[in-house]
């Protein structure tokens, strides 16, 4: 099977996920039809297996493919799949909506993997961090790194339907830390010291194994990268006014 490949836009695992659909809706892949390996669609389009494993995430979650053991990525018998649509056209309420919704998935996957996360786990989100505090492609590198973050502490939490979640909406909060960095300019410096010191805040609280400092700490981080993009995300929608 030959897919074409994309150019680079910032949307790339959904634009990849849309290619897979029209292979599906277009009956070149049939349910029960294995999906091409990730390194063939990696090298197919262009990307880094990362971006591949999100865009098939996304199918994953939409109820689009499944896994089956010892066959790997299949497609799965039609159903009708959970999908956000994204509006280009009402971008800045869609970048709101997103915001909203990480908040509550985010901080209660930072509560539980302070009070799970194995030694391992907490390791893995150190090691991002650190990544992340030494890339020097902070426009394209970090953004990548951010994500490897927030999914790292969703694996810590224990519960993989929170992973799947966050996974799932890997692809809109790539959106919006690329329009973070953009907008950024010659500032782009101030916004990455403040990004790490935000992540450290969060990687802090899970190490301590502090639930509640957890919590305020993704509040705190996902209301101000909100703000950096001028929408208005107060903590008080987190519960946090108390």
């Amino acid at each position: 099977m030959k897919i074409n490949t994309l150019d680079r836009p910032v949307r790339l695992p959904a634009r990849i996920a849309d290619a897979l659909m029209k292979e599906i809706s277009d009956g070149r892949l049939q349910p029960g039809d294995r999906l091409p390996t990730e390194q063939y669609l990696a090298e197919n389009f262009g990307v880094s297996r990362n971006v591949v494993r999100e865009a098939i995430a996304q199918l994953r979650s939409a109820g689009v493919v499944h896994s089956r053991q010892g066959h790997g990525t299949v497609v799965a018998e039609p159903e009708k799949p959970f999908h956000i649509e994204f509006d280009q056209g009402t971008q800045g309420g869609q970048f709101q909506n997103v915001y909203e919704l990480r908040m509550g998935i985010e901080m209660q996957a930072a509560a539980l993997a302070a009070l799970r996360g194995g030694e391992d786990q907490l390791a893995a989100i150190s090691a991002t961090l650190e990544r992340m505090e030494e890339a020097e492609r902070w426009q394209a590198e970090g953004v990548d790194l951010d994500i490897e973050f927030h999914l790292a502490v969703a694996a810590a939490s224990g519960n993989p339907l929170i992973g799947e979640a966050i996974t799932f909406l890997t692809s809109r909060m790539r959106e919006t830390i690329v329009a973070t960095r953009e907008r950024s300019g010659e500032v782009v410096g101030e916004v990455k010291r403040l990004t790490i010191d935000e992540h450290r805040a969060i990687r802090d609280a899970i190490v301590a194994r502090n639930p509640a400092a957890a919590k305020r700490a993704v509040a705190a981080h996902i209301t101000r990268a909100a703000h950096r993009l001028g929408y208005d995300l107060p903590e008080e929608s987190a519960g946090l006014d108390s």
